[in-house]
């Protein structure tokens, strides 16, 4: 029997002994009870997939700033949560579900375009659209799809989240110049016995040090990536989490 991953309280909802993930809040609050919970939960999740979904976009051949007003009004739909009112209780993979349900959305502004004629040119004002726009390289013929394209932001987007919560904690903790300089150690290719050695010289540590701070490190960002994975399964288990972790990783060597 798959067992459970135990993960930090996100809410003071639970079920059974275990605390639900902010995908079990978006669903619950689907059926109306603690909205409050689940749209900060929500909002929480659409940070992370933000860029992914306007990515898809531009790999789709829209324009920038279509796609921007799409993902926009795709993720107004998400918060108001009126893309769950018809949902099916296996929901499954947050981030496949959201990639059907804006495929859909796709379509329908499509269908729409004709009558909604607008001109083009325009600037990209938001942030998260500007980020994700220096992130395409799109060339023809580009032998990725828009789907693989998604799924590898996908697992960059959690990538860069989990180093940010692993930054803030180390910060945090009095530790923010240690981790600046031992966080390209979090990639083990990256690192040689040679600059190892430098860097030990550098922080005026041990070399032994030095290597026991950097698996401490992998370690915890381990953890906080299981974490943040298991957030996005309606139904976490440990094989489920391992399952998904392998996609992710999948999708990342796809180039």
């Amino acid at each position: 029997m798959s067992r459970r991953v135990n993960l930090p309280a996100q809410s003071p909802t639970q079920i059974g002994a275990f605390p639900q993930t902010r995908w079990s809040i978006v669903i619950a609050a689907r059926g109306g009870t603690d909205t409050a919970a689940g749209r900060i939960a929500l909002e929480a999740l659409c940070r992370i997939y933000w860029r992914p979904i306007y990515s898809y976009a531009r790999f789709q051949g829209i324009s920038p700033a279509d796609a921007e007003d799409l993902t926009q009004s795709f993720f107004g739909f998400v918060l108001e949560k009126e893309i769950f009112s018809s949902a099916d209780a296996d929901l499954g993979k947050m981030r496949n579900y959201l990639l059907t349900a804006f495929g859909r959305h796709i379509k329908h502004w499509q269908r729409q375009a004709n009558a909604l004629k607008r001109g083009g040119g325009r600037e990209i004002l938001s942030l998260e659209a500007s980020l994700a726009e220096d992130e395409i390289t799109i060339h023809a013929p580009d032998h990725r799809t828009p789907e693989s394209a998604y799924q590898r932001l996908c697992a960059l987007r959690l990538i860069e989240t989990a180093v940010d919560q692993l930054s803030q904690e180390q910060t945090a903790a009095g530790k923010g110049e240690l981790f600046r300089m031992l966080r390209p150690r979090l990639d083990p290719s990256q690192a040689t016995s040679g600059s190892d050695a430098e860097l030990a010289q550098h922080l005026g540590m041990s070399h032994d040090a030095v290597r026991q701070n950097v698996s401490r490190l992998r370690r915890r960002f381990r953890e906080i990536m299981k974490n943040l994975v298991a957030a996005t399964l309606a139904d976490p288990t440990e094989e489920t989490v391992q399952e998904e972790l392998a996609a992710l990783r999948e999708a990342l060597a796809l180039r």
